[in-house]
């Protein structure tokens, strides 16, 4: 009997002294609650002393990055377009005790940000036309306008209501419903044929202005090029006369007959007829007497 009452003393000693020790790793919390509410909250790990149960119990609470996706949720723009849109969240319990408090577990708390980032989207969706999500507009930068918007206002309350850190949010689809997107699609051709109107309609004006800047050009090297050409006879036609009259100088008389004769040449022909007055400078070398005309061009 007596054994057996040590036996329990020692059983009871060693239950005592384990359940008053506590080990935590290096990837959790440990809040040591009493009587339900905590008092203590254990940041690093090791090996810990507290009042054995059930004075004292140990709830361990994970403290690495966690990460969460968001169901695709159909939500409305300010231009009134309906979207669908779906997330992602990474996480981290920054306050263990006020989560504790708030949420108790991951699935609760999973269920809550997902509920406070939907409200927020909604809420952001509201502000934003679509045209002003994508791609980037100068109104705003698009996607990574709305999320930090988002990001910042879950962040804020998250931390506030239940200890948590958002560490990063992102949407991972944006899409219109399926009896919306022919509709959409058609507007986005008008938009694109609108565009590549204007685009056109541009390049025809540029293309006009080079085309008349061309014939500018034209024109002028033209010009200059005739003017050159007239410049460059008149020198030759100049010279030339200057070496007829410097080969003919002193046989003027040798001269005018050969000109005549090449004028005869040219004018008179088998059947060419002329009419003209007796004393006509012309008919000159036709109406001399042919010892006449010898002679004189023995001179």
């Amino acid at each position: 009997m007596r054994s057996s009452v040590i036996g329990l003393g020692i059983a009871a000693f060693l239950f005592a002294a384990w359940s008053a020790s506590t080990v935590v790793s290096e990837t959790e919390y440990a809040v040591i609650t009493q009587f339900g509410k905590p008092v203590r909250v254990i940041r690093d790990a090791g090996l810990y002393l507290k009042l054995p149960a059930p004075l004292q119990r140990v709830t361990r609470i994970d403290k690495r990055t966690l990460f969460t996706e968001t169901n695709e949720t159909e939500l409305l723009t300010a231009d009134k377009k309906n979207v669908l849109v779906a997330s992602y969240l990474s996480w981290r319990i920054a306050d263990p005790v006020r989560y504790l408090t708030a949420l108790r577990n991951r699935e609760f708390a999973e269920a809550r940000l997902t509920s406070l980032v939907q409200s927020e989207l909604g809420s952001s969706l509201g502000d934003l036309p679509f045209t002003n999500l994508v791609p980037a507009s100068e109104e705003g930068q698009g996607l990574p306008e709305l999320e930090a918007r988002v990001h910042a206002a879950c962040n804020r309350v998250a931390g506030e209501d239940y200890g948590i850190e958002i560490a990063s949010f992102g949407i991972t689809r944006l899409n219109f419903p399926n009896q919306n997107l022919q509709s959409v699609f058609a507007r986005m051709r008008a938009e694109r044929e609108r565009i590549a109107r204007g685009f056109r309609s541009e390049g025809e004006a540029e293309a006009q202005k080079i085309r008349a800047e061309a014939d500018r050009q034209r024109d002028e090297i033209v010009a200059n090029a005739e003017a050159e050409a007239s410049r460059l006879k008149g020198e030759g036609e100049a010279a030339a006369a200057r070496t007829y009259a410097e080969a003919y100088r002193g046989h003027e008389d040798f001269y005018e007959f050969s000109r005549t004769l090449e004028s005869y040449e040219k004018v008179l022909s088998g059947n060419t007829t002329l009419v003209l007055p007796a004393d006509s400078p012309f008919l000159e070398l036709l109406l001399q007497r042919p010892g006449t005309a010898r002679g004189r061009s023995a001179e």
